[in-house]
């Protein structure tokens, strides 16, 4: 592992790292048939990773924790997360071992996905004394849930030195195991799915009271184009309507991208404005004196990024410039 740059890292993201096939088709098969592909590309893809170079295009200082192969896959990872920034120095790349890769249709006419996944055959990478020194150094650990050896060690660092630890909680990810997971971190995004799985409610507002109590200062569920909810650590609830799109192309990283630009104007809005009298504070007692207002404008803008990117093919390509989210109604630099 390669020596990291001295400067303040924002971000440390732990999870799978892929290479995304997208082919986009006039209708999901139902049978044996042949079909012309309207049209096809290739996009980094993985939820942490993705959120990582959405972080930061906007900004943020971000690393990767990962492992992948060391085949023609894992080079495209790579060129992908130098292509945005994000340091890679964290992710072990092993020998003979093939990269994770999805092949995801898209139904032209809705945007809608079909995702087939092969996992990287990589070993789950080891906790090691230098990813204890990036997540000491962090403001935030981001995770989905994968490697989850190595994430609840890493988890453990982060609550005993005041890192604030984000967690992207998808659609068909709950578990059982997710429950103390969800409960320990203190920035609890989840998609509607989720949400009810962990709640046992399908009541969004309600939900998000139920992760708020069970320990996350920042709750939210996102709804896709029915926008998100909030409880903020001080208790007061926030719904953030969404950025509506006359078409959707393609919903691929919409998710993703919400924690990535969620996350990073959250980095500077807690970070970049503190004052003196905060400067002794860590991560997580910083969150708890976040003022809303400034709170509901990191939402929105999280909302504007993952709206916009549903009007390209990919889940980072199509990312908006930030001078595009800003110019939208709401939003101000």
């Amino acid at each position: 592992m390669s020596t990291f740059p001295q400067k303040h890292i924002d971000i440390v993201g732990i999870g799978a790292s892929t290479l995304d096939r997208f082919i986009v088709v006039d209708h999901y098969p139902t049978g044996r048939e042949v079909q012309q592909v309207i049209s096809s590309t290739a996009d980094g893809g993985g939820p942490v990773a993705t959120a990582l170079a959405v972080a930061s295009k906007y900004g943020a200082r971000t690393v990767m924790i990962d492992s992948i192969g060391d085949d023609m896959v894992g080079r495209h990872i790579l060129d992908d997360f130098e292509k945005y920034n994000v340091n890679t120095d964290a992710i072990q790349v092993e020998s003979g071992a093939n990269s994770g890769v999805a092949t995801i249709l898209v139904k032209q006419s809705t945007g809608e996905r079909a995702v087939f996944f092969e996992r990287s055959t990589a070993t789950e990478p080891e906790f090691l004394d230098a990813h204890k020194q990036l997540i000491e150094s962090a403001h935030i650990l981001h995770i989905n849930g994968r490697h989850r050896q190595l994430m609840r060690s890493a988890m453990a660092i982060a609550k005993e030195v005041g890192t604030i630890i984000s967690l992207d909680g998808g659609a068909q990810r709950y578990d059982e195991d997710m429950k103390p997971i969800t409960e320990d971190s203190h920035i609890v995004i989840v998609a509607r799915d989720y949400a009810e799985k962990y709640t046992g409610t399908t009541n969004l507002e309600e939900a998000c009271r139920i992760i708020h109590e069970r320990g996350a200062l920042i709750a939210g569920v996102t709804d896709g184009a029915n926008g998100s909810y909030f409880v903020w650590p001080d208790g007061t609830s926030y719904r953030c309507e969404p950025f509506s799109q006359a078409t959707v192309i393609d919903t691929t990283g919409a998710g993703d991208s919400f924690h990535g630009a969620f996350l990073a104007r959250l980095v500077k809005c807690v970070y970049k404005t503190m004052d003196t009298a905060q400067m002794h504070m860590n991560g997580q007692e910083l969150l708890m004196h976040c003022n809303y207002t400034d709170l509901e404008h990191v939402a929105i803008f999280a909302s504007a990024v993952a709206a916009l990117n549903t009007q390209g093919i990919g889940g980072r390509t199509p990312l908006p410039s930030l001078e595009s989210v800003l110019s939208l109604k709401g939003l101000e630099d």
